[in-house]
């Protein structure tokens, strides 16, 4: 069974790649009657080992066959080659963190950035289990400025195995963002670094970054406040792909377009992440992709 967001994303991909749109269905088929492993197991991407435990909840069976959100992939395929630097902000249980390690290769770099103990552990898992490759977990979040918040996190709950409106991947650092979801939730202090403080200390060449993904669920604005020279860079400009929310009806209004008009102001070009097309900020949905380039 599809989600209506997942089916609106398939609908998208599907009218711009008609031939990878039937490859993608073929690979669900085959999640959807393969038997799945119970607990911690291993996948690959290429010579990249992956683990992952399938107890914590029903979305790591997507990780396991390598089927979460696949429309996406088109994008790191273009934008990430042997050499290159992928930044993972939001990385989670770290599966496009895993999925871009194979493209940059041991000659590039993979840094990620993941707040939650629980699921920083399976970026830790995935740099000791692939010791010739350079990827740096950071056990923290990025932000506007250095400093210690309140996250309200979705830990791993067997009650919660099914749901996927409210999962392991929901967790925020937006002041009410889940506050119509207490039961599943619980509070933690967590450390935020701003990305461009992270650049000067780790000594990264921009020009070597590839693609950065911002998946920080309705954080955005403020992971974009800590990054004003990355997005000044003259010359090319840093991809960028970010999931935007929009609810302007929440106590604390959640504004996608304000995203998409602020990036324009830097300089660059707004397109629908599933269908590569310009994106509309007047139409969007709760939760977009967007692809800034």
């Amino acid at each position: 069974m599809l989600s209506e967001k997942t089916f609106r994303f398939f609908f998208n991909y599907a009218k711009s790649d008609p031939l990878k749109f039937t490859d993608m269905v073929r690979r669900r088929a085959i999640e959807q009657f393969s038997r799945v492993p119970k607990g911690v197991a291993s996948t690959k991407f290429g010579g990249v080992e992956y683990e992952i435990d399938l107890s914590i909840h029903r979305l790591m069976r997507k990780y396991y066959f390598h089927t979460h959100e696949m429309f996406l992939e088109r994008i790191f395929d273009k934008h990430l080659t042997s050499g290159m630097t992928f930044i993972d902000i939001g990385a989670n249980c770290g599966y496009w963190s895993a999925y871009a390690l194979s493209h940059v290769g041991k000659n590039g770099a993979v840094h990620s950035f993941e707040p939650v103990p629980q699921y920083f552990e399976f970026l830790r898992r995935l740099a000791n289990r692939n010791p010739d490759y350079s990827i740096f977990p950071n056990n923290k979040a990025c932000g506007a400025r250095q400093e210690r918040l309140k996250m309200s996190i979705v830990p791993p709950q067997k009650d919660n195995f099914d749901n996927y409106d409210i999962n392991v991947g929901s967790s925020s650092l937006l002041p009410g963002f889940l506050d119509h979801a207490e039961q599943l939730t619980e509070i933690r202090e967590v450390d935020v670094v701003p990305f461009d403080e992270y650049v000067a200390q780790n000594s990264i060449d921009l020009d070597r970054i590839g693609l950065m993904k911002i998946d920080v669920e309705g954080f955005e604005a403020a992971v974009l406040d800590g990054m004003p020279r990355l997005l000044d860079k003259s010359g090319r400009k840093v991809p960028i792909l970010c999931e935007i929310l929009t609810d302007r009806q929440r106590s604390n209004p959640l504004d996608g377009g304000a995203i998409i008009r602020r990036l324009q102001q830097h300089g660059y070009r707004c397109v629908n992440a599933t269908n590569l097309l310009p994106i509309d900020p007047s139409s969007l949905g709760f939760e977009e992709n967007v692809l800034f380039i």
